[in-house]
């Protein structure tokens, strides 16, 4: 059994014309994995099944990116994402509103680490 199949055709064009209509532009890590066929198609696979899961609407797949491009400190991610919930319609309150969420639960992730070091130091 082989995991690598180098012989597997990849229509690296296709996928990055599919990533284009939806970004408005192919973001710098599908322009990389292009170097890679076989690593973009797997990573777009995955891409399209999130994306196209219709559990939640387009915009709300957009403000849990934006989240969490913000929590994670993803500049790139966070101005591609922008872009994306602006084009499905999204105000700049929510957009905002979006990335303040994300910040808190960074925020309050490192603060729960931080207090629990803090409470077992102390006593």
């Amino acid at each position: 059994m082989s995991f690598n199949n180098a012989n597997e055709e990849v229509n690296v064009e296709e996928i990055l014309k599919k990533i284009e209509s939806y970004f408005g532009l192919v973001p710098k890590i599908f322009q990389i994995l292009a170097e890679n066929p076989l690593a973009l198609k797997a990573y777009f696979i995955k891409f399209e099944i999130l994306m196209t899961d219709e559990t939640l609407p387009s915009l709300t797949k957009e403000f849990v990116s934006i989240g969490a491009a913000s929590a994670l400190g993803a500049e790139h991610c966070l101005l591609t994402h922008l872009k994306v919930a602006k084009k499905f319609g999204a105000t700049n309150d929510q957009l905002l509103l979006a990335i303040l969420m994300g910040s808190m639960i960074a925020e309050t992730d490192a603060l729960a680490q931080s207090l629990r070091t803090y409470e077992e130091f102390k006593d």
